[in-house]
């Protein structure tokens, strides 16, 4: 059975099949846009969910810790397990952020 399809992130239009895109809600490509989202969210951001996102890490720095923590408390009914987060810095500016989900 086909899993739920929910609008993709970051928004787009799938010019193929003439309509918004979207992604099952049951695929690894869903989990790592929801991740994706979570990241890129300042708490507070978004007013139906308050919680959802991190601490502003421009100003703050990224803490492994907290996008954690925030995260398995959002996404406590889901099936979305973080297994590792993994930081790369440049002369102590972040560069990047993987993170390994099953």
């Amino acid at each position: 059975m086909a899993g739920q399809l929910v609008l993709s992130y970051p928004f787009r239009v799938d010019y193929n099949n003439a309509r918004l895109g979207t992604v099952n809600a049951d695929t690894d490509t869903y989990k790592a846009e929801q991740i994706n989202a979570f990241i890129k969210t300042e708490k507070q951001e978004r007013p139906l969910f308050p919680s959802f996102g991190i601490e502003d890490p421009v100003f703050k720095g990224f803490d492994i810790a907290e996008f954690v923590d925030s995260f398995l408390e959002f996404y406590k009914s889901q099936h979305i397990a973080i297994e590792e987060v993994e930081v790369s810095q440049k002369n102590g500016v972040l560069q990047d952020v993987a993170v390994r989900f099953k």
